[in-house]
């Protein structure tokens, strides 16, 4: 299964998600963080881009998703018709 940013124009910028992923590496702090949250502006003033990196599957993804306020991942199985064309 693989864990998408499907909603990026829902992410309020809470890191809700990479506090999250950083606990389960049992990290402290946000550097080698496998999800960044980046702000910038846009035309409906500051907004929040979510990049994943693509060892963040390795993680529980299922956790990260309801962690999410604001419900911008979901899972996908990894059969997508993206890989089957």
């Amino acid at each position: 299964m693989i864990l998408k940013v499907t909603f990026p124009n829902k992410c309020i910028g809470c890191e809700l998600c990479v506090l999250e992923a950083q606990r389960q590496l049992q990290k402290v702090g946000f550097e080698g963080s496998l999800i960044r949250v980046l702000r910038g502006r846009g035309d409906k003033g500051i907004g929040f881009s979510v990049e994943l990196d693509p060892r963040i599957n390795k993680l529980d993804i299922k956790k990260l998703q309801t962690i999410c306020p604001t419900g911008v991942f979901t899972i996908s199985e990894e059969d997508s018709d993206e890989f089957n064309q």
